[in-house]
């Protein structure tokens, strides 16, 4: 006969009401109690019915997390295409989810979600399962979909972006342009071309806020640094603003480019040029991702901690699920610099 909760409650010598607290991670149940139970647990090999557990709880145990692309996600173009965005984002982060659930008896479920759809459109995991809790990776939101959300009633916290009255962890984007600037600026460089994301964007803004803070706290002139903005994160997003800014008679010593896929374009049009990384032209990324490491030389890269993001996102749903009313979290994480091969001293 299969192990029961009334088994595992005999075993440990407590009530079965106890048993039930102790599985749903409740922490009215002192410690040294928990540790008996899940002992008991252990010893009869008792497994949870999820169905069972659901009904007492109203709770499934699951969340959803939703990647929000710019990606087509109707048509047959591969992800990581040239011209398509590198989904590294949803890898990374979503690594740092899986690490900060990996004590919890939280499934995770996950959908690309291309943001090019109406307005009005909602992920179909939002729509077609019971979710108790919904990571959001990426900025790429109008306020009508978290409207949409919040009537829904689901927890949610945001991962990329910040925004007002709720949950979101989000990397210091303002340092990542201070902190590449800087860091090429001392390393001797006269002349730099920052490849930037959409125009449009706050993140674009904020990482020029923070190249010009450099420029600033250095006494340098900005016109060193020339600065342009792409269509978007592609690696022919990147390939195109370089060779804009060639086609004007730029010829910048370092390039640092605003996201992995924009330095993988950026890099190809060099290569092209018959130039040499770093010893004609240093290159700085911003992320880091495989194509960091993989890349010929390795990228210097200013580190969005995604995978930090992901683990502190996962604490915060889940406290956000238990206690609803808890004060908003807004978290801003501090980017690191990596140096690997592809920035030489001038």
């Amino acid at each position: 006969m299969p192990v029961t909760i009334l088994d595992v409650a005999k075993e440990a010598g407590v009530s079965k009401s106890t048993v039930s607290l102790v599985i749903n991670n409740s922490d009215s149940v002192k410690l040294e109690t928990q540790y008996k139970v899940r002992e008991a647990i252990k010893k009869l090999g008792y497994t949870p019915n999820a169905a069972a557990r659901e009904l007492t709880t109203n709770r499934s145990h699951t969340l959803g997390l939703i990647f929000l692309t710019s990606n087509n996600t109707n048509n047959t173009k591969r992800p990581y295409s040239f011209t398509s965005i590198c989904e590294t984002l949803l890898y990374d982060t979503s690594n740092g989810i899986y690490a900060g659930l990996n004590d919890t008896q939280y499934s995770l479920l996950v959908e690309r979600f291309s943001v090019s759809e109406t307005s009005d459109a909602i992920p179909e995991l939002i729509k077609n399962r019971r979710l108790d809790g919904i990571f959001i990776i990426g900025g790429l939101f109008n306020s009508n979909f978290i409207d949409i959300l919040k009537r829904m009633n689901i927890p949610f916290v945001i991962i990329g972006r910040q925004y007002e009255g709720f949950d979101s962890i989000s990397v210091d984007v303002e340092e990542v342009g201070y902190m590449g600037a800087k860091y090429l600026l001392q390393q001797g460089h006269k002349k730099i071309a920052f490849i930037n994301g959409p125009i449009t964007s706050i993140n674009s803004q904020k990482k020029i806020t923070g190249i010009q803070r450099a420029l600033q706290e250095l006494h340098i002139d900005p016109s060193v640094v020339d600065i342009i903005h792409s269509d978007s994160y592609t690696g022919v997003s990147g390939y195109e603003a370089l060779r804009t800014l060639w086609e004007q008679g730029v010829r910048p010593d370092a390039v640092f480019g605003g996201s992995d896929g924009l330095t993988a374009g950026a890099n190809r049009f060099l290569y092209e040029q018959g130039l040499r990384i770093p010893d004609d032209v240093s290159v700085l990324g911003y992320e880091d991702s495989i194509l960091a490491e993989y890349a010929s030389p390795a990228l210097t890269v200013i580190d969005a901690q995604k995978e930090i993001m992901g683990k502190e996102a996962s604490s915060v749903l889940i406290n956000r699920i238990k206690k609803p009313r808890s004060k908003v979290v807004s978290l801003t994480i501090k980017p690191s610099l990596i140096i690997r091969d592809s920035v030489r001293s001038r």
